[in-house]
């Protein structure tokens, strides 16, 4: 009920602009993009918008959906599913017969699609919308964009706000999502190195500002540590061919950020010697991992992600309660929202659970869930790889290179922070679909 009142005040205060701005589907596609990017940062930091206009995303969604895919269901005309869709359904089948069999209310249910796989449904809609090559390299700009800021907003923050650590993160909600997004950002400009009008030198600045403000001014230690697995994703196949100049243009910062990041901390990123994980324990707050002050915080970090799959463990999910094995809890019956995290404390096995997106999404569909779902994206990467092959256009040659990277980051940022937010998961699924452009699809 409370749901269905702020959608509709939503509709009421939203709506009158939207039909101001907005003249046709490209218009609402890149309205959708900067929502994404920036109402969450414009409600909750900023605070010039009460936070239930975030449901605008799911408004502007809807209302692709009521354009472009609802007509083709209610005159039964084909549908576009994509190769690789069949595995997306199956995923979906799957999470609704879990419901099913947790008897999980409507309302919860739609809360779990909401949360898991808001975005897989867009790519449903973009694929069917009929968006011309041109139209998505339009909106992939403005991607660029919304990326290309970011270093900036967190200077502002840093330096204007006083802002230090996990509040350094530009428009993007948190450092661990920041960095998530970083990543992709910089291998993508990488790839535009000498293959573009942007002079190489913009580029390199900002290839450079990408791994140094936020990564180091909100201690966003796991950018440091995936960065390199993924550029060897990326890159890894093509390691003759690369050439090694610019591999050394790359390195030397990298390291200089690294240099710097642990200068300014006091930390070693590298070296977790020193830490004693000899007592792990559910405690108020911190996890059981002791260290050295100057490795604290990494010790933290490692201890609570590890005591969230020991609170799978011990919860049945992994096989000693088969219904929570294959199915979990039923999708949508435990789902970390944004008015839940007030007053949120780590203080037993189920916060622990919900707080981190691995241990969460295992506990909504359970571990043979999860399983179908990294063998979608692992269906969505292989795809990619074919499709590259085939395509001549420039652009999105580099675009599918990087979807199998952006894939395995994915799974590795659930161990981190919340893939499924709004603007990682939105990324990817815009990534995936410009696989409609290829001669494969």
């Amino acid at each position: 009920m409370i749901n269905a009142i702020i959608v509709i005040i939503t509709l009421i205060l939203f709506l009158p602009l939207f039909f101001i701005f907005v003249k046709n589907k490209n218009d609402i596609y890149l309205l959708l993009l900067s929502l994404v990017f920036l109402i969450a940062w414009i409600a909750d930091e900023l605070m010039l918008l009460p936070h239930f206009f975030t449901w605008s995303i799911e408004l502007i969604i809807a209302i692709l959906f009521i354009n472009f895919l609802l007509p083709k269901i209610i005159f039964f005309k084909q549908i576009k599913i994509a190769p690789f869709g069949k595995y997306i359904l199956l995923l979906i089948t799957y999470c609704f017969i879990g419901a099913i069999i947790y008897l999980i209310n409507f309302n919860s249910l739609l809360i779990g699609f909401r949360a898991f796989f808001k975005y897989t449904f867009l790519f449903f809609i973009f694929i069917n919308a009929d968006f011309s090559q041109k139209s998505y390299k339009t909106f992939f700009k403005y991607w660029l964009y919304f990326m290309a800021i970011q270093p900036f907003v967190a200077l502002y923050q840093y330096s204007i706000l006083g802002h230090t650590d996990d509040l350094v993160y530009g428009t993007l909600s948190s450092t661990g999502i920041a960095a998530i997004m970083l990543i992709i950002f910089t291998i993508f400009l990488i790839d535009l190195i000498n293959k573009t009008n942007i002079p190489n030198y913009i580029l390199y600045l900002m290839i450079f500002l990408s791994m140094s403000i936020i990564p180091i001014l909100g201690e966003a230690k796991a950018f440091f540590y995936f960065l390199p697995i993924i550029l060897f994703i990326r890159y890894g196949n093509n390691l003759l061919k690369v050439n090694f100049k610019n591999v050394l243009q790359f390195v030397f910062p990298f390291l200089l950020v690294v240099y710097l990041f642990q200068s300014f901390y006091k930390v070693n990123l590298f070296e977790i010697g020193e830490i004693n994980t000899s007592v792990f324990l559910f405690s108020q707050g911190k996890g059981g991992i002791e260290a050295f002050d100057n490795q604290a915080t990494l010790a933290v970090s490692l201890s609570e992600r590890f005591l969230s799959i020991v609170a799978l463990y011990d919860s049945g999910f992994f096989g000693s309660d088969l219904k929570k094995f294959f199915f979990g809890e039923g999708i949508g019956s435990n789902v970390f929202v944004f008015e839940s995290r007030e007053g949120f404390s780590l203080s037993t096995k189920e916060a622990f659970i919900k707080k981190f997106s691995l241990s969460n999404l295992i506990q909504n569909i359970g571990s043979i869930g999860f399983l179908i779902f990294v063998f979608v994206l692992y269906e969505i990467s292989r795809f990619s790889v074919k499709a590259s092959k085939s395509m001549n256009d420039k652009f999105f040659i580099s675009v599918y290179k990087i979807i199998p990277a952006f894939s395995v980051l994915f799974i590795m940022a659930m161990f981190y922070t919340n893939p499924f937010t709004d603007v990682i998961s939105f990324s990817y699924w815009f990534f995936v679909s410009s696989l409609y452009y290829s001669s494969e699809f």
